[in-house]
């Protein structure tokens, strides 16, 4: 898998939510509604979720019957869940005050790329 892909997967999985969906997906496959019970989320949640886990591949829905039935692409997730691997840390959310000091620093950075060439004109 190429590392961008890992760490796609990665932060997919950082989200509670979607371990849980994956987890009740690798029983059988279920439609929004029976997801949204199991696992005590309203749909709309379900929904964005399941849509973000069908973008990266994960999960795939079909229509059936009139409804829409979600099933996993490959059941190796499943042992990564289950065994409750950990996510690495650079692959889980932040809190806020990290994000605007990550911010901070590369702002830093570029300014002090800028002052460099600013240097080196002024020669």
């Amino acid at each position: 898998m190429p590392p961008l892909f890992d760490e796609i997967v990665h932060k997919a999985l950082s989200n509670d939510v979607r371990r849980e969906i994956l987890l009740s997906l690798s029983k059988k496959e279920k439609y929004l509604s029976e997801i949204s019970l199991e696992i005590k989320k309203k749909p709309q949640t379900i929904d964005f979720h399941l849509k973000m886990l069908e973008e990266i591949g994960l999960v795939k829905g079909e229509w059936k019957e009139g409804k829409k039935y979600f099933y996993l692409t490959d059941r190796k997730i499943v042992d990564f869940l289950r065994h409750r691997k950990p996510i690495p840390e650079e692959f889980r959310p932040k809190a806020p005050h990290e994000i605007v000091l990550d911010m901070w620093d590369d702002i830093k950075k570029r300014l002090d790329k800028i002052e460099k060439r600013l240097e080196k004109l002024e020669k």
